[in-house]
């Protein structure tokens, strides 16, 4: 039950908040810019320490996508050799193989029928109580070192918003949902963006003279040396249009998330039912 997956009520509680709280600590702003920044600055060291040999970046973009998303969740970043972080983001990339694979399609439209089947959806539910058992531990970090009138980050926010409905029965506003919506925005922001810059790459490998030419119109906006901020990107407008083809181009989400009915519905003499799910 989180903001992923909920609807109604729930969904319109759980994303209001999740929108504005994401946007106070720099979601979409200079905050979150450096960030970025500082971020790309790790990952550039690591990439230089390969020293010109090959090497698969795919976890490597995980990583540091993921960073860039535990500075708005949980107020901080983790080494790219930290063994939680790390086992956190193993889980991560074999819950989504699972999602993406024959059968996590089928769960994903018949739910109630593969719990009862044997099948590697019982391996995945496992994954998901160890992610959940990660996020709850820093849950109870952040509960410990609380300041209501100081708020690190989004953990915290909603902790205090839990604390503030306490007395309300119909609050969505409750750990569950906490450790659900954390999950849902790893899920959701690490692997299409990680995969997105992944791809950039090997289009750009493939097109060395595209490659050239957003290297020459970076070199001679920013200079070299320099980080690039959203404030060059009017200066950019190359690299903004190839960023955009290969956006365009390669497909992340082919089929977006199941939805289904929340009543019967009649439609062109069909019924459907309600809670039927209705691949996308």
């Amino acid at each position: 039950a989180s903001l992923g997956i909920s609807n109604g009520k729930r969904w319109r509680q759980l994303r209001r908040f999740t929108m504005s709280t994401l946007r106070d600590f720099g979601m979409g702003r200079k905050r979150m810019e450096e960030w970025i920044q500082e971020e790309s600055t790790h990952l550039r060291a690591h990439i230089e320490s390969f020293k010109a040999t090959p090497f698969d970046p795919t976890f490597l973009l995980s990583r540091t996508v993921s960073n860039v998303i535990c500075c708005l969740v949980f107020g901080e970043r983790f080494s790219y050799e930290d063994k939680k972080f790390l086992h956190l983001l193993n889980i991560i990339s074999d819950m989504l193989k699972f999602l993406n694979s024959p059968v996590g399609q089928l769960y994903n439209i018949f739910p109630w029928l593969m719990e009862h089947l044997p099948g590697p959806q019982h391996t995945c539910f496992a994954q998901v109580q160890k992610l959940r058992d990660f996020v709850d531990m820093k849950i109870q970090e952040h509960k410990e070192t609380l300041d209501p009138g100081s708020p690190r980050d989004f953990i915290d926010c909603f902790l205090i918003r839990i604390n503030q409905e306490k007395d309300n029965p119909t609050t969505e506003f409750n750990n569950d949902n906490l450790v659900s919506t954390v999950l849902n925005l790893f899920m959701a922001g690490t692997e299409t963006t990680s995969s997105t810059i992944r791809y950039a790459l090997s289009v750009l490998i493939k097109y060395p003279n595209i490659q050239e030419k957003m290297q020459n119109e970076i070199e001679s906006a920013i200079g070299q040396g320099c980080s690039p901020s959203m404030e060059n990107r009017k200066s950019l407008l190359f690299t903004d249009a190839v960023i955009h083809e290969v956006q365009r181009f390669l497909d992340i989400v082919p089929f977006s998330l199941p939805r289904y009915a929340l009543q019967d519905i009649s439609f062109r003499g069909y019924t459907i039912p309600k809670v039927l799910a209705i691949p996308r």
